[in-house]
């Protein structure tokens, strides 16, 4: 496991812990930190009954009232998921083809936003190829499919280039190696998980000072 970076973080774009945690590491990269942020599909839900199905959309709703209770003054938490059962597999492709082709943080972004604030079912490639279109096509890319139409998944949502088939299968293979908890933070050699994780990049946004998530954050376009 490569790790260059001054923090890595693994997480699930419709992990509601994930979703503050990303957004406390975006105010910490606006500072100089080094983060490299890695994706997995944490809780996998297919076959499930839709009993099962609607306890799973009522634990999450459950789930994000407690994040809540995490936020320091002058954040936010939108909630927007609009009964979507979250998996999230063709966005975990989608973003190891933008990680592949150094588009990994604009992506990133775009992915947080189509989940928790306009509801974008992540695992639906019809709607992943338009939203990541204009990011993909053009980048340096291994996969003509990618650098020619922008396409950031196949239409299974699978991945479209051997590198992010293998970004993906390495990603979660280190992931569970550390402990199958979202989110995930490696720094200075330790391994932080879960609330603990999230708490712990809150404290380094707090130590430099810096001002929380907020709409004037927001505002700034992503690198």
């Amino acid at each position: 496991m490569a790790e260059s970076a001054e923090i890595i973080v693994w997480g699930d774009f419709t992990c509601p812990w994930s979703h503050l945690a990303w957004r406390r590491t975006e105010v910490l990269i606006g500072d100089g930190v080094a983060i490299d942020w890695r994706t997995v599909e944490h809780e996998r839900w297919h076959h499930l009954t839709p009993a099962q199905h609607a306890d799973r959309v009522e634990a999450l709703h459950r789930e994000v009232r407690q994040v809540r209770d995490h936020l320091q003054p002058g954040e936010t938490l939108p909630h927007s998921a609009n009964g979507h059962v979250p998996f999230t597999a063709a966005a975990t492709s989608a973003y190891a083809e933008a990680y592949a082709s150094d588009v990994a943080r604009v992506v990133r972004r775009r992915l947080f936003d189509a989940f928790w604030e306009d509801g974008l079912d992540l695992n639906d490639p019809r709607l992943l190829r338009p939203l990541l279109a204009t990011d993909l096509r053009g980048a340096p890319s291994t996969c003509e499919q990618v650098w020619r139409w922008g396409h950031a998944c196949d239409v299974t949502g699978g991945p479209l280039s051997g590198a992010a088939w293998h970004l993906v299968r390495d990603w979660r293979s280190q992931w569970r190696q550390l402990g199958r908890t979202v989110p995930t933070v490696r720094a200075g050699g330790l391994t932080i998980v879960g609330v603990e994780a999230v708490d712990w990049l809150g404290e380094q946004v707090r130590g430099r000072g810096l001002v929380p998530w907020d709409d004037q954050v927001r505002g700034q376009p992503a690198a």
